[in-house]
């Protein structure tokens, strides 16, 4: 059976519709033009073994309808490369985030401004397979969204990749003679590849972007990220239909009161990379690991804690560590890029390695599946957009800090932080008349309108860098009766000559109770100069959490120590950092 390329297809069509000259015609050609759009709409392929291609094939794109173990159909576009007879081409299976929908076409939302869709495009112009589809519940494929279910989203990738095996000729086979399959998606999607791994010996090179290791980091201690589940909650209604009826089902309604429950979070746990990895299972792909350090979905951490998993297996894993990821608009985080909610780095700069973002991750797919020069760094990090460093086996250490006992207003502390940006802007037009004026005495600030900010280190050269993981060992007491005192902490920077301090990882940490908290916060990146104040920023109110804070005003204190990850940028990948 002959199928019809997508060039062909339309010229048909427009070859008839020229054809109908006259109105009568055209109404009578009506439901034939109706059957031809249908007909390019959805191609149907052969069966095929061929591991080679039987005849020379022009490059080209088609939609395909591929069935699950339910009888759902997903909805899929297929990119295939121009091979000469006799050739083959390794294969890349792309899908998409919570929400989202597959590039239907190169120019399209995702196969221009999404990280994945720009890979998967790109593999398809130097010569791969791809198989970019919706996952189901999503865009225009079947069956009910089931939040990331092994039995229904994990299970419908084998069958995607079954389908691909025996619909398309040509797919490489690697030396083991195992077909040449590789993967990307970000956030829900790479999620969803992390977890086949486990599952799907037939993935050989992951590329899982901004995605989680235990997705209970969505709710850190608990809290739920009740600002990210509006966002989610909507744009998933409007991409599945609003047939989201899983999220208002137990367990997962818990979230909707900012506090998930304990079914909810091991269900979460269960559907995690972590859930394998706890129990010593290893994954049979390698994987290229990219999350950003501002993500204020998944914080950077889940990447690195997959990063040890696979590498604790014998898997070969990298890190890249870029500045972007999930992101809520301003003024709850800066403006990166004209996507709204999800923005990765253009660039990744390693040391001697700088590549764009696509030609990296197609560079992973060359070493893996085509036996190409391995020139992927194993662990980058992006310090700004614009520069960043290779590092040697794990982040550097950080340097402890006493914090004084400090009072904080809960939950009027940084309530209305975002009203307050013209004041400090036009506050640092006068303070910049005065140069040095901001080298003064550490003294904490803040703590009833404004976040209570109780800097601890004044960065002494334009060298300096805050790159790690930093932790707490904090102390919460307060004046009410009863346990609950929900504040939220970050590592806070106040740059010389200005007013406002920013956090520098743009996410918060929520401690809910009295007594004391020992947890790590996200990590940062971020370059300092001489003058620039970093501590400890305490909030009782956080847009990023609006269901999380209290609503009777209580007075709240915190005392203990912090571990802050300073560095310099000619130390970062040498042994130990020199003490501050």
């Amino acid at each position: 059976m002959r199928t019809l390329s997508t060039s062909e297809c339309h010229n048909m069509v427009k070859t008839v519709t020229v054809r109908a000259l006259k109105p009568i015609r055209f109404l009578l050609l009506i439901p034939v033009l109706a059957s031809m759009l249908m007909a390019c709409s959805t191609t149907q392929l052969p069966v095929t073994n061929a591991t080679r291609a039987p005849s020379a094939q022009e490059a080209d794109y088609f939609q395909v309808r591929i069935h699950t173990r339910d009888g759902k159909k997903l909805a899929a576009t297929v990119y295939q490369p121009a091979l000469q007879a006799g050739q083959s081409a390794p294969l890349i299976i792309a899908t998409h985030g919570f929400g989202g929908f597959r590039a239907k076409r190169p120019l399209s939302i995702y196969g221009k401004a999404i990280l994945t869709g720009e890979a998967a495009i790109a593999a398809w112009k130097a010569g791969y397979w791809v198989v970019f589809y919706d996952q189901r519940g999503w865009g225009q494929s079947q069956g009910r969204v089931h939040m990331m279910d092994p039995e229904f989203e994990v299970d419908d990738l084998s069958k995607v990749i079954d389908w691909s095996l025996s619909h398309l000729p040509g797919i490489s086979r690697l030396a083991d003679g195992s077909p040449a399959i590789g993967m990307i998606g970000e956030s829900y999607g790479g999620g969803l590849q992390s977890l086949a791994s486990f599952t799907e010996p037939r993935l050989k090179a992951l590329v899982p972007l901004a995605s989680w290791h235990d997705l209970n980091s969505i709710a850190p201690n608990g809290e739920f990220r009740t600002a990210w589940g509006a966002v989610l909650l909507g744009a998933g209604g409007i991409t599945s239909g609003f047939d989201i009826g899983e999220m208002f089902a137990s367990p997962w309604n818990s979230a909707f009161d900012g506090t998930i429950s304990a079914d909810m979070a091991q269900m979460m746990y269960e559907r995690s990379p972590a859930s394998y990895c706890d129990k010593g299972q290893a994954p049979h792909a390698d994987a290229l690991f990219i999350q950003g350090f501002t993500d204020t979905l998944f914080p950077f951490q889940e990447a690195e804690k997959n990063y040890d998993c696979w590498r604790n297996a014998g898997r070969d894993a990298r890190i890249i560590g870029l500045q972007s990821g999930h992101a809520m608009p301003w003024p709850l985080q800066k403006i990166r890029g004209g996507v709204p909610f999800f923005h990765t780095d253009d660039m990744v700069h390693c040391g001697e390695y700088e590549a764009t973002t696509v030609d990296t991750i197609v560079g992973w797919w060359d070493e893996k599946l085509r036996g190409a020069e391995s020139t992927v760094p194993e662990y980058c990090v992006n310090i700004t957009e614009d520069r960043g460093l290779a590092i040697v086996d794990e982040l550097p250490a950080a340097n402890q800090f006493s914090v004084p006992r400090e009072k904080v207003t809960v939950p009027l502390a940084g309530a209305f932080e975002w009203l307050m940006v013209p004041f400090d802007t036009g506050s640092d037009i006068f303070r910049a008349m005065w140069p040095g004026v901001d080298l003064r005495e550490l003294k904490p600030n803040g703590g009833f309108g404004r976040p209570k900010f109780i800097p601890l280190y004044v960065a002494r050269g334009d060298d300096e860098l805050l790159l790690g993981k930093p932790r707490i060992d904090l102390r919460v007491a307060g004046a009410s009766g009863g346990k609950s005192m929900p504040m939220f902490v970050g590592i806070g920077v106040q740059h010389a000559n200005r007013r406002r301090v920013r956090v520098a990882s743009e996410q918060l940490t929520p401690l809910t109770e009295k007594g004391i908290h020992r947890l790590e916060l996200a990590a940062v990146s971020q370059p300092l100069k001489a003058g620039d104040r970093v501590g400890v920023v305490v909030y009782g109110f956080t847009a990023q959490f609006p269901l999380n804070s209290a609503f009777l005003a209580r007075n709240a204190t915190v005392k203990g120590d912090i571990w802050l990850p300073l560095t310099r940028e000619e130390d970062v990948a040498l042994v130990p950092e020199r003490p501050f």
